[in-house]
């Protein structure tokens, strides 16, 4: 059985987002900081052959535009799936109010 593998893009705004986690994760010890990075870099890559595997958004304007939300410790990653692509479209505090930065 060949499982499908999808491409894994990071848009602009996630990338300044993970920014603003990276300036957070310096004030943490270093292994503790190198501990969310691989969990970070786990969780993402793991879409690679199961992007279904987080749920819709709960937002009803984000769910409709196929906004998955995937949560990492005090991060919630979102993305969507096009094609075979998955589009990393922001990486937020998952305490922060987001729906008006879509």
């Amino acid at each position: 059985m060949c499982m499908e593998e999808y491409s894994i893009t990071i848009l602009t705004s996630a990338q300044i987002d993970i920014l603003d986690v990276v300036e957070h994760l310096n004030i943490l010890p270093p292994d503790e900081a190198a501990q969310y990075y691989d969990l970070f870099t786990s969780k993402v890559g793991s879409l690679k052959t199961a992007p279904d595997s987080y749920p819709l958004a709960k937002d009803t304007q984000l769910r409709l535009r196929g906004y998955r939300t995937m949560p990492i410790k005090d991060f919630t990653v979102f993305y969507t799936v096009r094609s075979n692509t998955i589009e990393i479209r922001r990486v937020l505090f998952s305490r922060k109010q987001y729906e008006w930065l879509f």
